[in-house]
C-alpha cells in the first residue's frame, strides 16, 4: 500500500506552498491532508492518532459510491475505527459527509495492516489517484517557471525545502526561494503567516511533530 509518511510529508509541503499563494491543489485542515486535482478528482489522508489513518477519495470518471455502505462496513471494522466513525467530536464522519460521493475508503492500523470497504471487483476503485506528490512537483515547477534565473537553481531550492520539511526545520528562509521561483511576477506579498501555520499543523517546523504512521512495509 502507500507510504503514508512520504505521502504526508510531500503533500504537506505542497499544502504549505498553496497556503502562501501559488496554487498546488493540496491543503491541510482539522481532518488532515487533502488534494483536489482541479478536475473533481480528490483524495484525503486523515491521521486518527496512535499510528492509525484513513485514506479515501474519488475518481470522478469512475462510477460507484460507497457512502451508503460505510456505516455497515465500519461497524464490522476494528473498534478504533468504529469509535472514530461514531464520535461526532472527531472529524471522520463530518469529512465523509462533506466529500461524498466516496469512491474508495481504506484504513490502516499501527501495525501496518490495511482494511477497506469492498468495491465491485470488476471495476477500478480509483485509488490509483493517491500518488506521492513530489513525483510531479518538478514538472509543476518547470511549468510555472518563467525563466527568471536558472531552473537548476530553482530545483535545488525545492530540494532544500523538502529536506528542511523532512528534518522539521522548515522556515520562511527555505520557503521563500521556492515561492519566488513559482510565482516571480507576483504583485502582492506571499502569505507567509498562513504558510507557516500550515507547516506547523503538518509538523514540519521546529517544536512540532508529524503524525505517526505505520511502516510502508505493512500488508
Amino acid at each position: 500500500m502507500w507510504d503514508l509518511e512520504e505521502l504526508w510529508l510531500e503533500g504537506s509541503v505542497l499544502a504549505v506552498i498553496h497556503a502562501a499563494g501559488p496554487e498546488q491543489g493540496y491543503w491541510l485542515d482539522g481532518s488532515g491532508l487533502q488534494h483536489d486535482d482541479g478536475s473533481s478528482n480528490w483524495w484525503q489522508l486523515m491521521p486518527l492518532g496512535n499510528g492509525r489513518a484513513v485514506v479515501m477519495g474519488k475518481d470522478h470518471e469512475l462510477p460507484g459510491d460507497l457512502y451508503d455502505d460505510l456505516p455497515g462496513a465500519l461497524a464490522d471494522g476494528p473498534g478504533w475505527l468504529r469509535d472514530a466513525w461514531e464520535d461526532d467530536d472527531r472529524p471522520l464522519r463530518a469529512a465523509v459527509r462533506s466529500m461524498a460521493p466516496i469512491g474508495f475508503f481504506f484504513w490502516t492500523d499501527a501495525d501496518g495492516t490495511w482494511g477497506n470497504v469492498p468495491t465491485d471487483d470488476s471495476r477500478d476503485d480509483g485509488s490509483g489517484l493517491v500518488t506521492a506528490p513530489c513525483d510531479a512537483f518538478a514538472d509543476r515547477l518547470a511549468e510555472r517557471y518563467d525563466g527568471a534565473g536558472d531552473l537548476t537553481e530553482a530545483e535545488a531550492s525545492a530540494d532544500a525545502l523538502f529536506a528542511a520539511a523532512r528534518a522539521g526545520t522548515l522556515d520562511a528562509g527555505t520557503l521563500l526561494p521556492v515561492l519566488r521561483r513559482l510565482d516571480p511576477q507576483r504583485a502582492r506579498p506571499f502569505d507567509l503567516a498562513a504558510a507557516l501555520k500550515a507547516a506547523g499543523l503538518a509538523g514540519l517546523t521546529p517544536g512540532t511533530r508529524r503524525p505517526a504512521f505505520p511502516s510502508a512495509g505493512g500488508s
